[in-house]
């Protein structure tokens, strides 16, 4: 059976390439991505989940580039 991560990689965060590192030294197989790189400069309506969007969706890190690191 082949086992992955899933992480939301945010700027003040373990960095991917470390936590790459450790995955696989444990044998995960894979790693997946949050991908919330485009966040709108205004909103009409408010965020679901209260008033304010929380800050890790402002520092998340574009995955891609995260990848390739």
């Amino acid at each position: 059976m082949h086992f992955g991560a899933c992480f939301f990689p945010t700027s003040y965060a373990i960095s991917p390439a470390e936590l790459g590192i450790a995955l696989e030294e444990r044998g995960f197989e894979s790693i997946w991505l949050a991908e919330h790189s485009h966040i709108p400069a205004s909103r009409i309506s408010a965020w679901p989940g209260g008033a304010d969007l929380p800050q890790m969706y402002y520092d998340t890190l574009d995955p891609f580039v995260t990848l390739g690191a």
